[in-house]
């Protein structure tokens, strides 16, 4: 069993404008599911094991970076996994899901429209009905257990070094609020929306339990919305390897790490100033990317 990487090690990759650049690498915890997502999902495993639930059951799409995540996590530590699909679609070329089922994840494929009502659904009610006192984890892991992790992932900065930005790509927003809560005063968190998701300000001001007001989100570098992937963006990420060695994934940290070069280009940071990016890792998703558009990622 491959021992996971904690903490994860942070590694500077540039000086430019005389602003020091660093990542944390949390996608080296684990070759399988390094990220937030083991972030995410470490306090729902604790309170399976002391809830004693005897299935993990959750939800995501087609080439859910979670779905792949909890697959993997759940295989590594001997918990029965279930995933919960969205759209009744079954492509058995999918790579995504073809990953999670090679790690013993019971799939369900449920309609739009009843995968939207989630645990309202009487279908997936009756889904649910089949495993024996199971733990239901929602999509993305996103819940309180999940910015707890995170929490503990900006525990570890704070040990390793003093930043004065943290930066990271929002999705659900779980992890750029758990990574607010968990900040050092001085430290300023910059939210990357990677999905146009116009309401993601409220939605992260809405999870905060601190007080903490230095952070703001980014909404100019999502690149169309969810799963875009515009050629500036694929050549951004393949001149950022080239240069670094340090591997993007499409939807997530390959916009985030664009824009963190774009406000230091255009001197955003202060003279001086050592700037954070957090890696949140999945990589599975570069895969799904090349089946999807039959090319691929890093040339």
């Amino acid at each position: 069993m491959i021992k996971l990487k904690l903490p994860s090690p942070i590694q500077m990759i540039d000086a430019i404008n005389n602003v020091s650049l660093y990542v944390k690498r949390e996608d080296l915890i684990h070759p399988d599911f390094g990220g937030n997502k083991w972030r995410k999902l470490k306090y729902n495993l604790e309170e399976y094991k002391a809830q004693k639930h005897e299935t993990l059951i959750t939800f995501g799409g087609a080439f859910s970076n979670h779905i792949a995540a909890s697959a993997s996590i759940c295989k590594y530590f001997n918990i029965p996994s279930v995933g919960i699909i969205r759209g009744t679609y079954v492509d058995n070329n999918n790579p995504t899901l073809n990953l999670a089922k090679k790690n013993g994840m019971i799939l369900h494929h449920v309609p739009k429209l009843e995968y939207k009502e989630k645990e309202q659904s009487q279908l997936i009610k009756n889904i649910i009905k089949d495993y024996k006192n199971p733990l239901i984890v929602p999509e993305g892991g996103s819940n309180r257990n999940a910015k707890i992790g995170v929490k503990q992932m900006v525990e570890e900065v704070n040990v390793q070094g003093h930043f004065d930005h943290l930066i990271v790509a929002a999705g659900t927003g779980m992890t750029a609020t758990g990574i607010i809560e968990g900040s050092a005063s001085h430290s300023k968190t910059w939210v990357v929306n990677v999905l146009r998701n116009t309401s993601l300000e409220t939605k992260i001001q809405n999870q905060l339990e601190s007080n903490n007001k230095n952070w703001k989100i980014l909404s100019d570098f999502d690149f169309g919305g969810y799963a875009k992937v515009p050629s500036e963006l694929k050549e951004f990420a393949n001149e950022f390897y080239g240069k670094y060695q340090l591997l993007l994934d499409p939807i997530y940290t390959a916009k985030m790490m664009f824009a963190t070069m774009e406000m230091v280009k255009n001197k955003k940071f202060k003279s001086g100033d050592k700037v954070l990016t957090v890696h949140t890792g999945g990589l599975q998703g570069i895969k799904g990317f090349e089946y999807v558009t039959k090319s691929k990622w890093i040339e």
